[in-house]
């Protein structure tokens, strides 16, 4: 039975009035990869009457109130990634899909039917939580997913080319959930049910607006959003200080009169994990909706772990799932590829078992862990790195053996450095897990672009590139790497096109996947196409923003070989 929608759903499950509403831009789909499914799955699990308002008429204040009035709180989010990055291109030309949307079609009305407009709004957690204010101004807005989590602070906006205030302002919501947002969700509902004041909330992971910020004198200070707004020198140390705390002390930032006050974040368990990736799921879309894109691509994967320590600078992960990896147990993960091959429609391909990297599953720290997160160092890897690719190797083999499973293969993006990639585990994938094309990051072919993208250096791709000839010569199979590069990343210029053209012609790389650096909030390039230089180096990174010409360039790439 899914999460009631309607009023009608309601009376059939017997629920008067809903605790929290979680209101979404995103189609319903009810699996463990769309987070409204876990997150209302999770508060339904731990007690709780929960309602989805799936694509609700933004325009329409009324529809946010289908379901009435939340006893408790409202928990919107922007979807599943940030609504600038979903309805726009690198170009800031508007997108005609939108894959979370039914058959990707990202307006409410098709032809003939009337005036036309998206279904996601542009900066959708503003739009919708000023809504909700106008249609009922005395019920607790909260605030997540990744496009809380990326705008929680003073940040740079590509879009409209300025600086923005922290989207708890701009959306007038009265508490923000950054990270992973379970179990801090659970807790900001229990204590507001408590009758618990937004702004009196201290709950990992949480944020809110104060009037002042007496009892934090021992909290970490950014400079306030006047001098950030005013002053690049400003917001590179922003930056910094945001980075470097890595949210393990209270933040503070100054907002003319008021205050933004961010609790530390509090990591979840492997158990907890175990616990989310356990409970019940529909595992496909609400029966309004008839085909969701989005859906198509994970209707038969599954989430081994979370978090990334690639470090990656043009990359948003780290700041949303944070760079500690907490892996699920191996029953866990077994016990759902068993539902999943115990489906009726089940074809007998499980499409994807990982995260952000699947060969990150089951890492370690041998000193338990450090304040850098620099696991990889470079390519060569920290002294204290504990890979788990071989535990991964061994779940997905499990994987094969489970009932009515014929196929298992990897879609997560993998990691090629030896130290994360050992040579055996490197042959088992290939001989066994990847169909036709393996898909490698190298971003880049030159050696001053992947420093300030903190990638490896192109040594480490020649030496990957060896060990998987030998890999394709030993199993006797036919793989073709397909590799993603980055066009226009700050600091590139035509030196570095030339070397990223040698470098893709050099290892015979075609069907290379190009696209266009876009500044998303918090990363550490972002700042460096604000400011002109890496905040962290000092040095220049000047960056072509004529989007035309960065066209024209990834077109270059990809001819190029």
């Amino acid at each position: 039975m899914f999460l009631p929608t309607s009023k009608q759903d309601m009376q059939e499950q017997g629920i008067e009035q809903p605790d929290v509403v979680i209101v979404t831009p995103d189609a319903y789909v009810d699996h463990p990869s769309f987070a409204m499914a876990i997150l209302g799955r999770f508060l339904e699990k731990n007690g709780y009457k929960v309602g989805i308002i799936s694509q609700p008429d933004w325009k329409n204040p009324k529809s946010f109130l289908e379901l009435g009035i939340p006893r408790i709180a409202f928990a919107v989010s922007g979807g599943q990634a940030d609504s600038m990055v979903i309805n726009y291109t690198a170009k800031k030309i508007p997108r005609k899909e939108d894959r979370f949307c039914e058959d990707g079609n990202p307006f409410f009305s098709r032809k003939g039917e009337g005036k036309k407009y998206r279904i996601r709004p542009d900066r959708t957690i503003p739009v919708y939580c000023n809504q909700i204010k106008t249609a009922c101004k005395d019920v607790p807005i909260i605030i997540g997913g990744i496009e809380a989590s990326l705008r929680r602070i003073a940040h740079y906006d590509f879009w409209s080319d300025k600086i923005r205030r922290s989207i708890l302002f701009d959306s007038k919501a009265d508490i923000l959930i950054y990270g992973m947002g379970e179990f801090p969700l659970l807790e900001t509902v229990q204590a507001l049910e408590k009758g618990v004041l937004p702004e009196d909330i201290q709950i990992p992971n949480t944020a809110v607006i104060r009037k002042d910020c007496t009892g934090y004198e021992d909290a970490v200070f950014l400079p306030s959003f006047d001098e950030v707004e005013a002053s690049k020198d400003s917001f590179a140390e922003t930056w910094n200080i945001f980075e470097d705390n890595d949210d393990r002390n209270v933040l503070i930032q100054k907002y003319d009169t008021r205050y933004y006050i961010q609790q530390p974040k509090r990591l979840i368990t492997p158990e907890e994990l175990d616990y989310i990736y356990d409970l019940d799921f529909e595992r496909k879309p609400h029966p309004k909706y008839k085909r969701i894109p989005a859906f198509d691509m994970i209707e038969t994967s599954v989430t081994s772990h979370r978090g990334c320590y690639g470090n990656c600078s043009f990359c948003a992960i780290s700041a949303h799932q944070g760079r500690e990896i907490v892996s699920r147990s191996r029953e866990s993960v077994l016990k759902e590829i068993e539902k999943i091959a115990g489906k009726k429609k089940f074809r007998g391909t499980i499409s994807d078992i990982g995260g952000p990297t699947a060969n990150m599953y089951g890492s370690a720290c041998k000193s338990g862990g450090c304040t850098t997160h620099d696991c990889l160092k470079s390519g060569d890897g920290c002294r204290n790195l504990v890979p788990g690719t071989k535990e991964y190797i061994s779940i997905l083999d499990d994987a094969l053996k489970v009932s009515n499973v014929k196929r298992v293969q990897i879609n997560s993006g993998i990691r090629y450095e030896h130290c994360i990639l050992e040579d055996d585990s490197l042959k088992a994938l290939i001989e066994r897990y990847i169909s036709g094309r393996m898909k490698v990051a190298p971003e880049s072919g030159s050696d001053r672009i992947l420093e300030l993208m903190n990638k490896p250096g192109t040594k480490i791709f020649d030496e990957f590139y060896r060990r998987f000839l030998s890999a394709c010569s030993e199993t006797g199979k036919k793989i073709i790497l397909t590799p993603y590069i980055i066009a226009g990343h700050p600091g590139e210029g035509q030196q570095e096109i030339r070397e990223t053209m040698g470098f893709l012609n050099k290892y015979r790389l075609s069907g290379a996947q190009s696209q266009i650096f876009t500044p998303t909030p918090t990363t550490r390039s972002t700042a460096m196409y604000y400011l002109g230089y890496d905040p962290v180096t000092g040095k220049k990174t000047p960056s072509e923003k004529d989007r035309k010409k960065l066209e024209k360039r990834k077109t270059e790439l990809l001819n190029s070989h």
